[in-house]
This record gives structure tokens, sequence and C-alpha cells, in this order.
């Protein structure tokens, strides 16, 4: 390292000639295409877990079920709220002390224990549920929330030492994808196991098996960083590491609250959090109120049509994540162009389309094209701000996801209770109007902080005490000439 470097160009991304070279003749599938496809099975197997619930209760509490093998569950409708809620609970509390402890311990060692505990809790849930009644479920949830929260801060912990510069796109966006059709299909599945011979209880049976094929999975073939990777050939490991040389360090950094939560350009992407996750909890949670009430499609239909719009955004993410890549590697825009328009079509296009759902909601084919429309053009945000915590500070990227992850968790429990306040009559156009307005105002304000404040500089902070080791270094310089000159004497 040229000590007379100034810290900016230390912290600066600068792919080497080696790094192209490498990349054309060794570009196939590695290692860290393994990592990024072990993440994505990570996060459709959390995803899944939490969504089983969503289904598994209406089995859990019906009347009216043909399957009488299982107990029916007399709860209120304040009790099932709290059931379902109870997830969150654990989920918010732990999201910055993931991003935390993943800086200090093995993301590998915590992301194994979690999902483990995880998946042993799903297993629980039936008997549970039998013999503690819901105060117990309750419990039982937010433990799973509990260790699920390690997932999101660890995935961008692991992604900021495995991705190298010209795949990040790829890399995030493949794993965080994993998700989405998790949650998607989490909702025919768990329906399709609620209503045969196993009953509700095979819901979570089945997620729990989900849970630990995945663990076993990641015991075998995952790894903290390529360094620790025991089958890595040395030209991928070389290859990775000089990529990420200029922005991530080995050495564990005493985290740098202070000068982190009065950064300017995070806090720009905190506001690109909380729109996004205002709108997407919209989208997800009264997507089906409104294909029922308005549109008036029967419940079968309803579950097709509801998961629709969502397996055209997990498609279409693959494209734009490598177009975002492309476009970079080659060039063609930068990359704090590629965040902030990506982020636009995001946040600006399910905008526009959520107004004008709320101007055609009668006419049903319509309406579901400009649903789907709204949905899919969320894909952008997995090359947009979704991934500016690794572009800010790769060595606190997962400080960052945690505590941003979290206030937008915070927003997607907020969002769905200001329905009530405008949707009195669920059948009323008019009503759904106001709702999808103000999501769209929240979605267009978040993106506009971002664009105007937000930055894809490497911050000064990500390499906190630079100037001390400098300091110290050429302290050491001077008392090394010292020494050498009066041996000379």
């Amino acid at each position: 390292m040229d000590l007379n470097t100034s810290k900016l160009e230390l912290t600066k991304p600068q792919p080497s000639h080696d790094d192209i070279h490498f990349k054309s003749k060794f570009g196939s599938f590695g290692k860290r295409h393994i990592q990024a496809g072990l993440l994505f099975l990570c996060l459709f197997t959390i995803f899944f877990l939490r969504v089983n619930m969503s289904v598994a209760i209406v089995s859990m509490t019906d009347k009216n079920s043909s399957n009488v093998n299982f107990h029916e569950f007399k709860w209120s409708e304040r009790e099932k709220s709290a059931i379902l809620s109870s997830f969150f609970w654990g989920y918010l509390v732990i999201q910055t002390p993931a991003g935390q402890l993943g800086q200090k311990f093995s993301p590998k060692l915590l992301l194994l224990v979690t999902n483990l505990i995880s998946a042993f809790l799903a297993a629980l849930i039936p008997t549970a549920s039998y013999s503690g009644g819901w105060k117990l479920l309750c419990a039982i949830r937010a433990a799973q929330g509990l260790c699920q929260g390690f997932v999101v801060p660890l995935s961008y912990n692991l992604a900021s030492k495995w991705a190298p510069l010209s795949e990040r796109n790829r890399f995030v966006g493949l794993a965080m994808n994993g998700g989405t059709l998790g949650a998607t299909l989490a909702l025919p599945l768990c329906g399709l196991l609620a209503q045969s011979s196993g009953g509700w209880p095979s819901v979570f049976y089945f997620s729990a098996c989900l849970g630990l094929c995945w663990t076993l999975l990641w015991a075998w073939l995952g790894a903290d960083s390529p360094a620790t990777h025991t089958t890595i050939s040395l030209k991928e490991r070389e290859y990775i590491e000089s990529s990420l040389s200029h922005t991530t360090s080995t050495k564990v950094y005493k985290t740098p609250w202070k000068a982190i939560l009065t950064s300017v350009p995070f806090w720009a992407l905190i506001a690109a959090h909380l729109g996004n996750g205002w709108g997407f909890s919209i989208l997800i949670t009264e997507t089906p109120s409104f294909i029922n009430s308005v549109l008036n499609f029967d419940i079968g239909a309803n579950g097709f049509l509801s998961a629709l719009p969502f397996l055209c955004m997990w498609l279409f993410a693959f494209p734009v994540c490598w177009l975002a890549d492309y476009l970079q590697k080659n060039n063609i825009v930068s990359n704090n162009f590629v965040r902030k328009f990506w982020t636009t079509i995001s946040q600006g296009g399910s905008a526009i389309a959520l107004i004008t759902l709320g101007y055609i909601g009668y006419d049903a084919v319509a309406a579901m094209v400009t649903l789907t429309i709204a949905v899919t053009v969320s894909a952008f945000l997995f090359s947009g701000f979704n991934i500016n915590h690794l572009d800010l500070s790769p060595n606190f990227v997962g400080v960052l996801m945690g505590i941003a992850n979290g206030l937008e968790n915070v927003s997607t429990i907020i969002a769905p209770l200001t329905v009530g306040l405008f949707v009195q009559n669920p059948d009323s156009l008019e009503e759904w109007r106001s709702v999808f307005m103000l999501t769209a105002c929240v979605a267009l304000t978040g993106n506009a902080i971002f664009v105007i404040f937000g930055s894809t500089n490497v911050q000064p902070w990500n390499i906190p005490d630079y100037e001390d080791d400098l300091e110290q270094h050429h302290q050491q310089q001077a008392k090394k000439q010292r020494n050498n000159n009066n041996f000379k004497i």
C-alpha cells in the first residue's frame, strides 16, 4: 500500500487488470456461485417459514374444515392477530445486534445455529398449539423471528466477502430474490398441505424439514469467505480478494456508530427503505383483499392472481441484475446512475401503476395487468438502493443492513394499519384509491430523498481508524530509520 495515497483513493473500488484477465478466463461456475445459491435457498426457506402461519391459521380456526382429525382452535380475531404479528416482535429487536454480531463472529456459524433453531421451533408448533394455546404459540413465533432476524444482515456480510465488484448486482440479486420466491410459493403450497390428509400440522413439519435440509447443505458447502473455504481454487480466491482489496478489510474494526448515524447518504438510503417497505407491504398484504372485494374473484382464483405479480417480479429480477452488472462492467453507465435510476424505476414505476390502479380498478383485466406491473418493476430494487449498503461500507454492511432493514419492517407493520383508516367499505374503489395515492406519495418521497442525497462512494468511516494506523506506521518507520542511523554511526 502506498502510504502517500489518500484515504479516498484507498477505499475507492478499482478492479485491476488481473481481475479482468481472470474474469475472461475463469468466469465460469465457481464456489462464489455456490455461496450465492445457498443464500438464495436460505432466503427462500426463511420466507417460507415466515409466511406459512398466514395460511395455516385459517385451517387451524376453520369451523367448516372437512378434516375432522385435527382440533379446531376457537381463537378470537385479536388472538389471531397477536399470533400473526408475534414473529416481528423478535425479528425487529435483533436486526441491528445481528449485524454487529456478524462483524465479530462467524456468519456461517451464526446462520447455521439460528436456522437450525428456527426449523426446530417450526416442528414444535403443532404440539405447542395443543398444549399451550395461542400464548405459547406467540412465544415460539417470536423466537423464530429472533432467529430469522439474523439472515438478511448476515447475507450482506457474506456478500461483502464473496461478491466481486463486477458481479455484485447478480450475487446480491440472486440471493435476495430467494425471499420473493419463498413467500410466493408458500401461499399455494401451504394451502395444499393444509387440505391434505396431514392437515395443518403438515405445514409446519414440511417447513421444518425444509429448514433442516438447508442447514445440512450450509454446513457442508457454506463458508465465511474465500480465505476460509477449503476447496476453492487459488485463482478464484485471488480473483475475488483482489477485486475487493480496495474496499474490504480482514481487520475487525470497532463500529463507528456516531459516523454511521450522522451519515447523510445512509439516512438517504433509509428513506428509500421506508418508501419501499410501505409500498411493498401494501402490495403483499392488501392485494388479496382488493382482488376479492373490488374485482370480485373467488378465493381459488384469488390465490393464483395474488401470486402472479410476485412470480413475474421473481423472473424479471434476473435480467435486471445482469443488465446492471453489464452496464457497469463495460463503463456504459456509472454505479451511481444504476443505483439511483434503478431505484427510480422501482419506486416511481410502482407509484404510477398504483395511482393508475385507483382509477381503472373495476376493469378486472386492466387492473390485474396494472397490479402486475406495479409489483414486477419492483425487481429493479435488487440492483438499486437494496445493494447501496455495500457501496457505502463493505466493512460494516451487516450493521447498515440491520438498521435499515429493521426500520423498513417498522413501516411494513404500520402501512397495513392505515388501510383501516381509509377503507371502511372494501367494495369501494374510491376508498382504495386513497390508499394507493398515499402509498405512491410515500414511495416517491423516499425515492426523491435517495436520488438527491444518496451516494455510491465508499464512506470515510468504512476504515474508521485509518489515520491512527497510518500515523502508527509513520512512527514505526521513523523509529526504524533512527535505529539504522545509530547503527551506521
